[in-house]
């Protein structure tokens, strides 16, 4: 079924006619059409041989391939599919480059753009692809060019904006949806390696792409109050899989921070546009050491030599990448002041019991767990009959007024034991 996108606010577009009618590309279309086909919404033209680029399309798209993507005999099946999807992400338009992969459309992609009301243009071999992108800036920008001369004589001549128009805000909110879902496509891309294509959507829109050494940002959701335009050349921002990603060189950091001000983030290491994938890791983990400071209030916790170099303040929270946040979920929360409180008082009917009775509860119930709870390689370990491990063990169940057998208990116990400073008098 087609699905309809409502149109943006401000008429940043063509209608496809637009661009069938300069001849001098040479574009056709050969399925897929009907008496609407010439007024489908055209607000960019998009180059790509992926398999779906879907990720990276916005609506209202001119997409343009050349095949490459489909090895062997393009199956009727396979066609459809990726008609299918292109019609999901409300594509405008099909063009299919000849004389490269295929001399000729294969039938079954002209058959699947037919049943599925896509058109599909048939791009000759000596019509780059650039050029049709080209025309279609320059058409469009021609376009908003001359409706701002329109709405200029018509503030000139008194008459203001004509009856039912939008207003200008709603104007400018459409405008900015539009920028934001190009930013998006264009971060989406530098971070699969298409650094091409990211060059092509960002167009004349954006600044200058980061290139050379860059480094990521990671904040939490979509805070629309940041002033993103100051960051300026060498750098890239969308909202990728619900975080704002900020890409910059080295040089913009300091204002990627100063526009963050206040707001938790994560800082990866430097490094080059071919390492994004693990760059954009690093930022999303040292996300989540700030997230999970900014929850614990572990500014409390200022005296700490061995975190305060790592730790944010409260005006700057962006927290910097390190190796040793690898070291999984156990150190995240013993970073917590509020969490090695809560566990030394868990611990504590135990401690206390060792101290006035001179006896090994606490190392006698670290032994059983770390054997998965059986009793006699733990024993064996310490020393001791299994008999006495297993009185040991009823004792500190009877001390923590816990079920010993539960796995809640026992995983608590562990965690408690990996987080808490160790008993006072305990040899290290």
């Amino acid at each position: 079924m087609m699905q309809y996108f409502a149109e943006p606010a401000i008429h940043s577009w063509i209608d496809l006619d637009t661009l069938l009618r300069d001849y001098e590309l040479g574009l056709v279309v050969v399925a897929g059409g009907d008496s609407e086909t010439g007024s489908r919404t055209v607000q960019w033209v998009h180059s790509t041989d992926l398999t779906d680029p879907t990720p990276f399309l916005t609506p209202r798209t001119v997409l343009l391939t050349t095949g490459a993507q489909f090895k062997g005999t393009l199956g009727i099946r396979t066609a459809e599919a990726y008609v299918s999807r292109l019609v999901a992400a409300g594509t405008t338009a099909l063009g299919v480059g000849v004389g490269i992969r295929w001399d000729r459309i294969p039938p079954t992609l002209v058959e699947a753009c037919e049943k599925l009301a896509l058109p599909l243009i048939r791009v000759p071999y000596d019509t780059p692809f650039i050029a049709i992108t080209r025309a279609a800036a320059r058409l469009i920008d021609a376009a908003v060019h001359a409706q701002n001369l329109d709405r200029i004589a018509q503030e000139r001549a008194g008459t203001g904006s004509r009856p039912g128009s939008q207003s200008g805000s709603a104007r400018r909110a459409g405008l900015d949806r539009a920028e934001a879902a190009l930013a998006t496509a264009v971060v989406r891309l530098l971070i699969a390696g298409r650094r091409d294509l990211a060059e092509e959507v960002a167009g004349p829109l954006f600044p200058r792409l980061p290139r050379g050494q860059v480094s990521v940002i990671a904040l939490p959701g979509s805070p629309r109050e940041l002033d993103l335009d100051a960051l300026g050349d060498g750098s890239a921002a969308g909202v990728v899989d619900g975080r704002l990603l900020i890409i910059c060189e080295p040089g913009q950091i300091p204002t990627a921070k100063r526009i963050a001000r206040g707001i938790p983030g994560g800082l990866s290491e430097r490094g080059s546009l071919d390492d994004l994938v693990e760059l954009v890791a690093q930022a999303d983990r040292a996300l989540e050491h700030s997230l999970a400071q900014d929850r614990s209030g572990a500014g409390e916790a200022a005296g700490r030599v061995a975190a305060s170099a790592s730790r944010p303040s409260a005006a700057n929270r962006i927290v910097e990448y390190r190796p040793a946040m690898h070291a999984g979920l156990l150190q995240l929360i013993g970073e917590s002041q509020d969490a090695r409180r809560r566990a030394s008082g868990f611990l504590s009917p135990v401690r206390a019991h060792d101290r006035k009775h001179a006896d090994e509860i606490e190392r006698s119930l670290e032994a059983w767990l770390r054997h998965n709870g059986q009793l006699s390689p733990a024993a064996e370990e310490l020393g001791i009959h299994r008999h006495t491990l297993r009185a040991r063990i009823r004792t500190a169940a009877s001390l923590l007024q816990r079920d010993i057998d539960s796995p809640d208990t026992r995983s608590e116990l562990w965690t408690a034991m990996r987080i808490a400073a160790p008993p006072a008098g305990a040899q290290h």
